[in-house]
């Protein structure tokens, strides 16, 4: 089964399962409603969730984890887990409306039908298991807290609608992306674990105040805007960070007069690569970001070696086949790279198993880490060199059949040559760039 569908259906069994288990409690949702105050926290769960932010390719944060742990707190289990589904499941339906309204093309029908399933459906789930763990505990923002054990409670239940909430997203991209899900939690949440902590504190605040003044969840997106603007100056360091890192990688490019732009053209004949195959939007961006700093370790390597025009000596060669470890390297501290780790260190591994630094074996590689190879090589062959000239695309794309299932993926190959035939690279050529990050 392709992963994409194994992703699809794991999130519509999520979201199955929290239809489920309303449908069959529905007889729990009390009665009697505060509509003053479950307006208060729709609206602001609303406003919340249309203002998100980005923390990397492919994950965002919302203030609205403040709003929806006071939601837990302030209402019971039931009435807190229905309303916070029912505000994902709209927020997730105005998204689609305004995408179709700038696109103007055909809504997804499906697609948008199981995000709404699937995001209401988390939403559902992580709201009342921390509901049911106040419960439990006695906690309520009625109640007040009364001691160190309460306290303890309100931090149980803090976790529980965390992992709840975030664990179930990584699940689904795990599953989708063929990746390690507890690995991608890690990567994606060390940077924002603090400020999620910082939220459902401003949370469990605005609910036991909101007690006496109803209408005060409205007032928590103030607070909730600092907590905000905090995330984002940290996070706008860290697309800095990986713009001077890719400004690096063009600088290895711009060492060598032969190579200058090579790292970017890698990245857009990756991308059209990437997309033949198939690869989620999110898959194309990792990608793209990989193959623009590929080669990024070369800029330890001495320009003795790597400028040099004739043919490397044994030791030499040793020398510059380091390059990719060294990437791997240089990139590893910075966790907006963890993604792309394994494609910048792989991305001179053969098919065969003959390539380096591993001498992995190609079946054993992810589909989306024996892209860049394919690209790479393609502009390696079609790109003057000092010690040679520059082959016809034709032929480039001739050696690429040549040597697919020996030294490249024969799929990864076929791929390539559709997309980038005789008539491609023109147009390939003159693309722009795609950002980093959104």
């Amino acid at each position: 089964m392709a992963p994409r569908r194994r992703s699809e259906l794991y999130r519509l069994a999520v979201g199955l399962a929290a239809v489920a288990i309303f449908a069959a409690t529905l007889g729990r949702l009390d009665a009697r409603f505060d509509w003053w105050l479950i307006v208060a926290i729709a609206a602001a769960g609303i406003l919340a969730l249309e203002f998100p932010l980005h923390v990397s390719l492919s994950e965002k944060m919302s203030m609205a984890a403040a709003v929806f742990f006071a939601a837990a707190l302030l209402l019971s289990p039931w009435q807190a887990a229905a309303l916070v589904g029912l505000l994902q499941a709209v927020d997730i339906c105005l998204a689609a409306v305004r995408k179709v309204r700038a696109t103007r093309e055909h809504p997804p029908v499906r697609a948008i039908a199981i995000n709404v399933v699937f995001n209401g459906g988390q939403a559902y789930l992580s709201t009342l298991a921390a509901g049911l763990v106040l419960s439990a505990g006695g906690v309520s923002a009625r109640g007040g807290l009364s001691g160190p054990v309460d306290a303890l409670v309100l931090i149980a239940a803090a976790i529980a609608m965390y992992l709840g909430n975030v664990f179930v997203v990584s699940m689904a991209v795990a599953v989708a992306t063929a990746r390690n899900p507890v690995t991608l939690f890690h990567n994606t949440q060390r940077l924002v674990y603090v400020q999620f902590a910082s939220l459902y504190l401003l949370g469990a605040a605005v609910a036991f105040a909101a007690v006496r003044l109803p209408w005060l969840p409205l007032l928590a997106t103030v607070p909730a805007a600092l907590v905000y603007h905090s995330l984002r100056q940290r996070l706008e360091m860290r697309r800095e960070a990986m713009r001077a890192m890719e400004r690096m990688a063009d600088e290895v490019d711009r060492r060598d007069p032969y190579t200058f732009n090579h790292s970017q053209r890698v990245a857009l004949y990756s991308h059209a690569i990437g997309r033949r195959l198939g690869l989620s939007a999110a898959e194309v961006d990792v990608l793209e970001l990989a193959a623009k700093v590929h080669d990024i370790g070369k800029i330890r390597i001495p320009d003795s070696i790597l400028l040099k025009p004739g043919k490397l000596t044994p030791t030499e060669r040793r020398t510059m086949e380091t390059h990719s470890r060294l990437g791997f390297d240089i990139l590893k501290p910075f966790s907006e790279y963890a993604k792309v780790l394994d494609l910048v260190l792989t991305h001179h591994e053969r098919y065969d198993g003959a390539g380096y630094p591993n001498g992995t074996v190609g079946r054993r590689l992810l589909l989306i880490a024996q892209i860049i190879p394919v690209a790479d090589s393609l502009d390696a062959m079609t790109t003057a060199r000092a010690y040679r000239g520059a082959r016809s695309w034709a032929a480039a794309l001739d050696e690429l059949r040549g040597g697919a299932g020996s030294q490249w993926n024969p799929k990864v190959v076929e791929a390539a040559v559709v997309a980038l035939r005789q008539d491609e690279p023109a147009r390939v050529r003159q693309a722009e760039p795609q950002p980093a990050m959104a």
